[in-house]
């Protein structure tokens, strides 16, 4: 590497020289027994080595700040917890709750698509999941325990294309960290290995033309996608060479002292524990602990559409909104919302407010729901749910006789001759 104004001043704000950046960022640093032997890199492998040392220098700070500032909220909840009446509600169970906003990226597909899209398109895929069973069965089975009468309406089930990607052992992210620890393997060994596990998937496709360009395709929720696999070995290792980690180590600066444990970087013979740290593991690993985190709240959806490809103002192009709500099952879920109720009370507190309307039998006083303790509200469940059922049942038939009655009224008005100046109309 050129001693230059550009290289000595990144070797003062790595904390090292640059003799010591110079190599390594040009040399490979690889054990052969108890010898370690030099290696020289060419221009790319060059290029690569810097490019993987700024990767994993600012993904290393990240992860380091995120760390940080979680275990200071950490603290402070505590400390707030040990304040408040010693953080104690009823029951005499801890008390916490939170908000959250989640802003997700959307559904890509463009004229090449790499590991980049197949990960992006995988958290949409298994969100889109979250999304159905919140809207559309916890939904219809609440009507069903209700005994509500209801008309089933089906919605499309993405499991396979999840498990396509995610399965493991036959999964395309499992077969991409097997090949990652298979010596000597590459992106081309990956993707015959890749056509010869999942040829026979509904949703995985690869043609001729395909093969012959080692790509695929996959059959997503929101359409197919074609993916090429070029570098998809190095980006799902994104392991940083052992010269480099040797570097970061050397830094006279302690922030980068702090991240070293951040840091992946490979051992002194070239690998490293690819199995258990690759990026589609630790990605899936991560989206799976947000669906679990998800599924302990109640999430409020916003959908965000683009109005135009272009990106330009005034400018709103229909068939796109239709074809963006259709694959996002708003669609149905707006079909849901219009067939459902959308008023809902505990048996209680219907009890409480309408008992007045039912039979003879069910008309009695009824106490209040809510008890208010130092943790909040105390939802007190009906035990007698028939006499709930009975009052629906009356109210029910009470709006449609009324209905019924209106009906019927305004088709007599209809039937009936007007005279108006000596004319029958």
């Amino acid at each position: 590497m050129d001693d230059t104004r550009s290289s000595r001043a990144a070797a003062a704000l790595l904390g090292v020289s640059p003799e010591d950046l110079a190599y390594a960022l040009t040399y490979r640093a690889i054990r052969a027994g108890n010898e370690v032997v030099h290696s020289p890199l060419d221009q790319i492998s060059s290029q690569k080595a810097c490019e993987a040392l700024m990767k994993a220098t600012y993904g290393a700070a990240f992860d380091y700040i995120v760390t940080e500032v979680n275990a200071s909220i950490s603290n402070q909840h505590e400390q707030q917890q040990q304040s408040s009446l010693g953080g104690r509600g009823v029951g005499g169970s801890s008390v916490s709750a939170s908000i959250g906003v989640l802003d997700i990226f959307g559904f890509e597909t463009f004229e090449c698509n790499s590991f980049e899209q197949i990960c992006i398109n995988y958290t949409n895929e298994a969100l889109q999941q979250q999304f159905n069973k919140y809207v559309f069965k916890l939904e219809q089975d609440e009507y069903e325990r209700e005994g509500i009468l209801w008309k089933f309406i089906s919605f499309p089930d993405n499991q396979d294309v999840l498990d396509l990607i995610d399965k493991k052992h036959t999964g395309i992210l499992a077969l991409l960290d097997e090949q990652c620890i298979v010596p000597k393997s590459d992106d081309h060994k990956f993707t015959r290995y890749l056509y010869a596990r999942c040829d026979e998937h509904a949703r995985f496709g690869a043609s001729s033309a395909q093969r012959v360009t080692y790509k695929f395709s996959i059959e997503h929720y929101a359409g197919p996608v074609e993916y090429s696999t070029d570098n998809w070995l190095e980006k799902n290792k994104d392991q940083l060479p052992a010269s480099s980690a040797l570097l970061l180590q050397c830094s006279s600066f302690d922030l980068l002292t702090q991240i070293q444990t951040f840091i992946r970087s490979e051992d002194r013979d070239g690998r490293g524990s690819v199995a258990t740290k690759s990026v589609g593991s630790q990605f899936s690993a991560q989206l799976s602990q947000l669906r679990s985190r998800i599924d302990t709240t109640a999430p409020h959806y916003i959908r965000c559409l683009k109005p135009n490809d272009a990106s330009a103002p005034d400018n709103f192009d229909p068939r796109m909104i239709v074809d963006q709500l259709r694959c996002g099952g708003v669609l149905e879920a707006v079909r849901v919302s219009r067939a459902g109720y959308p008023t809902r009370y505990h048996h209680d507190v219907f009890r409480a407010r309408y008992y007045i309307l039912g039979d003879t039998g069910d008309k009695k006083p009824v106490s209040p729901i809510k008890k208010w303790g130092r943790g909040g509200a105390t939802t007190m469940m009906s035990k007698d749910d028939s006499e709930v059922k009975r009052l629906i049942s009356k109210i029910a038939f009470d709006i449609w006789e009324a209905d019924h009655e209106a009906m019927v009224a305004a088709m007599e008005v209809i039937d009936t001759p007007v005279v108006v100046s000596g004319y029958s109309q």
